[in-house]
C-alpha cells in the first residue's frame, strides 16, 4: 500500500540499563549493541554502550562506546559476503552507514562486525531480514467502535524465514487527546497509575502466524482485534513481520519481566544472538494503513 510509514520498535527498546544478566557472584561489564534494519529502507544506525552496575542509575551518554569500528556486510546463501558497508560515528555512541543510499534488501541475509580501539571485545550478529508484504484490503474511511464491521487486514503470501512468520502490530493514534480514549483504556487511566501516553503507541505482542487464517493462496487476513483500538479518531495501524532474533527476545524478555509460571530458579536469560556481548541486531519488515475509529452512534 502507498502510505505513510511508521518506524516502531514495539517491544524491543531493551531494558539493559544495570541489570546483572547473566547467574554470576561479582558484576562483569558488558558491550551492548543494538541495531533494527528495516527492509527497503536505509541501513540502520547502530548504538554501543556498556552494561552498568545494578546500583548505578544507567545513562546512556555515560557508557556509551565512541572508538568502534563496525562493517555491516551482506551475504549470498553460504552466509559468505557479497557486499561490506562501512560505518562512522555519528554522535555519542551511535554509528551510521557512511553510504545513506543503500537500501536493506527484503529478504536478505546481512551480517555484523563489531571491534573497538580501547576494549579486546569483538561483536558479530546476523540477520535474515522478513520478506516484504503488502496489504491487500481496501481498507473503509472509518469503522464504528465495536461494530460487526471489524477491521479486516489481508496480506500477501510470504515465504516464512523461520517455521513461522511473526508479526507485531501496532496502532498509533494521531489524535491523542485524552477524550477521545476508548472505555477500556479510559478505565486503566482513571483507575491506576498509567499513563496515558504508554497507550499512543498500542502494540499486540508477538502473533505468530499460525494464530491467522490462512487462505488457500497463502494470503493471511486478520480480523483485528477491538481491544488494540486505545483511542477514537484517525489512527495508523502498523503491520511488522519481525525476524528470528527479535522474536527470541521479546519472548525470553517476557519471561523476565513475569510472563510466566516458571519458578525464579528455572527463568532462562534472556537470548541476544550476539556473539562477544549482548543485545540485538534484528530486523523487520513493515506496511502501515489509515483508518477512523468512531464512536457507537455517531455518524
Amino acid at each position: 500500500m502507498n502510505r505513510p510509514f511508521y518506524v516502531t520498535i514495539f517491544l524491543f527498546l531493551i531494558l539493559f540499563y544495570g541489570c546483572d544478566i547473566y547467574e554470576q557472584d561479582t558484576y562483569s561489564e558488558l558491550v551492548v549493541l543494538e541495531a533494527y534494519a528495516i527492509a527497503d529502507r536505509p541501513l540502520p544506525d547502530v548504538r554501543l554502550s556498556t552494561t552498568s552496575p545494578v546500583t548505578e542509575e544507567y545513562i546512556f551518554a555515560d557508557v556509551a562506546i565512541n572508538d568502534a569500528t563496525i562493517v555491516v556486510s551482506r551475504l549470498n546463501s553460504d552466509s559468505e559476503p557479497v557486499e561490506d558497508f562501512s560505518y562512522i560515528r555519528s554522535r555519542m555512541g551511535t554509528y551510521s552507514a557512511a553510504d545513506q543510499s543503500v537500501l536493506v534488501e527484503a529478504g536478505g541475509r546481512y551480517r555484523i562486525h563489531v571491534q573497538f580501539d580501547s576494549r579486546d571485545e569483538e561483536l558479530s550478529a546476523e540477520t535474515v531480514i522478513p520478506q516484504q508484504f503488502e496489504v491487500l484490503s481496501d481498507v473503509e474511511n472509518s469503522y464504528v467502535y465495536q461494530s460487526e464491521n471489524q477491521l479486516e487486514i489481508l496480506l500477501t503470501a510470504t515465504e516464512s524465514n523461520a517455521n513461522q512468520n511473526v508479526y507485531v502490530f501496532n496502532t498509533i493514534t494521531l489524535e491523542p487527546n485524552p477524550e477521545n480514549l476508548t472505555p477500556f483504556y479510559a478505565n486503566a487511566v482513571d483507575d491506576t497509575d498509567t499513563d496515558i501516553d504508554e497507550f499512543f503507541n498500542n502494540s499486540s505482542g508477538l502473533i505468530n502466524e499460525g494464530n491467522f487464517e490462512i487462505n488457500d493462496d497463502r494470503t493471511i487476513l486478520l480480523r483485528f482485534p477491538w481491544i488494540g483500538v486505545a483511542f477514537f479518531g484517525k489512527n495508523a495501524v502498523v503491520i511488522n513481520s519481525v525476524d528470528s532474533n527479535l522474536a527470541d527476545l521479546a519472548r525470553s524478555e517476557e519471561l523476565q519481566l513475569g510472563g510466566s509460571t516458571l519458578p525464579p530458579g528455572e527463568i532462562p536469560n534472556l537470548i541476544y544472538n550476539v556473539e562477544g556481548g549482548i543485545g540485538v541486531f534484528g530486523s523487520i519488515s513493515s506496511d502501515t494503513l489509515i483508518t477512523n475509529f468512531t464512536r457507537p452512534n455517531t455518524p
